[in-house]
């Protein structure tokens, strides 16, 4: 029987989000339930084709990381745009984002998604070449109230009225809010705690940032080389703390140039895993810093943000008094572990068991999808095994522990049908079998 490849659709979702409101933060819901969406990009514009002043883009950015976080890594919040807007400077056009998505995703159906009153009332006809967006990228027209013959499943709701319940100000205008955008951006949209900078723009950053915002703070990335070099721009309203979170290389120079730049006594952390304060950010403490590392232990990628990674994530905390009590104050009850004291040979041997956990799943991963492949899996078949078989094992794992939360012949102590599996695998996963599947058997041997 020929096998039949049905095109598997990526929906890309953009706007001004100035807030994201919760017609926003449910759409992705309706487009999986109703259109067959298989996978939804969010894409906050840079600049707006028709004009529209907006909020600074990394404020919308991390406004919508925190409305669509529930949704999992189906749905990515993209800063394609501001990437877009560096190398073509100008309007943030949809028909260049969605050319610009298509050719990062060869594999997929892209369409645009769009709501009715959009498409309705005309305003389309101001669009840059509509007519090629409707061709190319088959629109997917998301009924809104007033604008649509059907029923219509999403709250009314928009950015606009949201912007002036804020202007007002009132309290009776912020239950409004409350009314009308997620718990989580109205808690970043009235602020409150004390701004932080954050230097580096890598990917521990990209994840700080939204996980700092969705706790109140004002937040300020700067850039690590722009620190270095002089170039950055450092606000006027001076931080509680300050968090480096560039490459572990570049933390002693980042350090020397804030010397002079900083108020008095300001709290300055890192966040590398191997470093001791005491030795990157030596010429802080020697200016009246108190220093000290926050090192979050969680695998963090700039391609997919998800703010629960950091909201269910351990720490490791060093440095001087005043650091650490801001540092335990800032994470509340999330899992530490004390590194002070720890000589640079601990302190590594602390971040080689973190990478042991976070890195190595994708040695077994790997190894495992090159024998399904070989048996004739095709790669959404080998991707589908590989996210069921680690969300579930990791999940007993975590409720469960050893031994009672493993599976498997070494569970029972099957040496023969260790050997069996190893004696069917490759040369590669073979020698890995056999290892980790001896090494598992004694531990549960020694119980």
């Amino acid at each position: 029987m020929e096998r039949v490849n049905h095109p598997r659709v990526l929906a890309v979702f953009g706007g001004a989000f100035d807030p994201p409101h919760l017609g926003h933060a449910l759409l992705p819901g309706y487009l999986r339930a109703v259109a067959g969406v298989e996978r939804l990009l969010v894409a906050p514009c840079a600049d707006h084709p028709l004009g529209k002043s907006m909020h600074p883009f990394e404020s919308r950015l991390a406004w919508c990381r925190i409305a669509m976080a529930g949704f999992g890594p189906w749905v990515e919040v993209t800063p394609i745009e501001r990437e877009l807007a560096v190398d073509q400077p100008g309007p943030s056009y949809t028909l260049r984002l969605l050319d610009a998505v298509a050719a990062r995703h060869p594999d997929m159906t892209v369409r645009l998604v769009v709501g009715s009153d959009i498409v309705r009332s005309g305003e389309t006809a101001r669009w840059h070449r509509w007519d090629e967006i409707e061709r190319r990228y088959a629109p997917i027209v998301v009924p809104r109230a007033g604008w649509s013959d059907g029923a219509c499943p999403l709250p009314e709701v928009s950015s606009t009225d949201v912007r002036a319940w804020m202007a007002e100000g009132s309290e009776a205008s912020w239950r409004r809010v409350a009314d009308a955008v997620p718990a989580a951006v109205v808690r970043m949209l009235r602020g409150g705690a004390p701004p932080l900078w954050i230097v580096g723009r890598g990917h521990v950053a990209a994840h700080l940032e939204p996980w700092l915002a969705a706790k109140g703070h004002p937040v300020t990335v700067l850039s690590g080389h722009g620190i270095v070099d002089g170039t950055a721009v450092l606000p006027e309203t001076p931080p509680a703390a300050v968090w480096i979170a560039v490459r572990d290389p570049a933390i002693p120079a980042v350090a020397q140039a804030l010397v002079g730049r900083l108020p008095p006594a300001t709290v300055v952390v890192h966040a590398a895993g191997a470093r001791r304060s005491e030795d990157v950010l030596a010429p802080l403490r020697a200016a009246g810093h108190p220093v000290g590392s926050l090192h979050p232990a969680a695998s963090m990628r700039g391609a997919w943000v998800d703010p629960r990674i950091l909201e269910g994530a351990a720490f490791g905390i060093e440095g001087d008094p005043e650091a650490v009590a801001w540092a335990r104050q800032l994470v509340g009850a999330a899992p530490v572990i004390d590194l002070g004291g720890l000589d640079a040979r601990r302190r590594t041997a602390y971040h080689a068991a973190c990478a042991l956990v976070a890195n190595h799943l994708a040695v077994i991963t790997l190894e495992a999808e090159a024998v399904w492949r070989s048996l004739g899996a095709d790669p959404t078949a080998t991707a589908g095994f590989v996210g069921s078989l680690l969300r579930s094992a990791v999940t007993n794992l975590l409720a469960l522990g050893v031994p009672t939360g493993i599976s498997g012949p070494a569970t029972r102590g099957d040496a023969a049908g260790i050997a069996a599996h190893q004696d069917a695998l490759p040369e590669g996963a073979a020698e890995l079998y056999g290892f980790l599947g001896g090494k598992l058997l004694a531990l549960l041997r020694r119980g």
